[in-house]
């Protein structure tokens, strides 16, 4: 795993000292354009970055893109990545790999039975860790750090219920469910 942990723990200390001294705004946004290529297919360009979208065949589009909601819970996978490194770094862990996985689980009876909404009914996360010592306090340290920190996961925690696997080394060390409008999360049975 090629992790720069030093670079990271310097840029965190670097925003926090700059939020903390008012030399840098807590608030942000980011703006979106989205151009029509073609039928289902879309260009989303975000600031200098341009990505592609399309609909599935089955659902009229010509499949040549990932979906809507592979990039909902990419943007969510790497956020979370994002934010595991950046505790390491704060808190001098050194990973031997790190790999996150998620399920987004939804249904099409929304978009065209109308039966329901349409959204997400739940998401499965897992933190898949290798380290030689890690223990699962500190995993669940980190994990906690995640949820509060990285925007997409405590966007999605709010809307839908996410169920949270740990696995060090292989074995599942905590599993926990995080529900719509509770603080924090529920263990449930490993």
């Amino acid at each position: 795993m090629n992790a720069n942990y030093e670079r990271l723990d310097q840029a965190v200390t670097q925003t926090i000292h700059e939020l903390k001294s008012g030399a840098k705004s807590p608030d942000r946004a980011r703006k979106l354009a989205l151009r029509v290529v073609t039928d289902l297919e879309s260009e989303i360009t975000a600031g200098e970055f341009t990505f592609h979208v399309d609909a599935a065949v089955d659902a009229g589009g010509g499949g040549k893109h990932a979906r809507p909601m592979d990039y909902v819970l990419g943007g969510l996978l790497s956020c979370q990545q994002m934010w595991c490194l950046r505790w390491a770094a704060m808190t001098k862990t050194r990973f031997t790999n790190l790999a996150l996985t998620a399920i987004g689980r939804f249904t099409w009876r929304g978009e065209y039975l109308e039966e329901v909404d349409a959204g997400l009914t739940a998401i499965d996360v897992q933190y898949l860790i290798d380290h030689p010592h890690l223990s699962a306090d500190a995993a669940l340290d980190m994990a906690n750090t995640v949820a509060r920190r990285c925007p997409v996961f405590a966007t999605l925690r709010k809307a839908v219920a996410v169920h949270e696997d740990i696995v060090i080394n292989g074995a599942v060390i905590s599993r926990r469910r995080w529900s719509p409008g509770r603080p924090s999360a529920e263990v449930e049975n490993a």
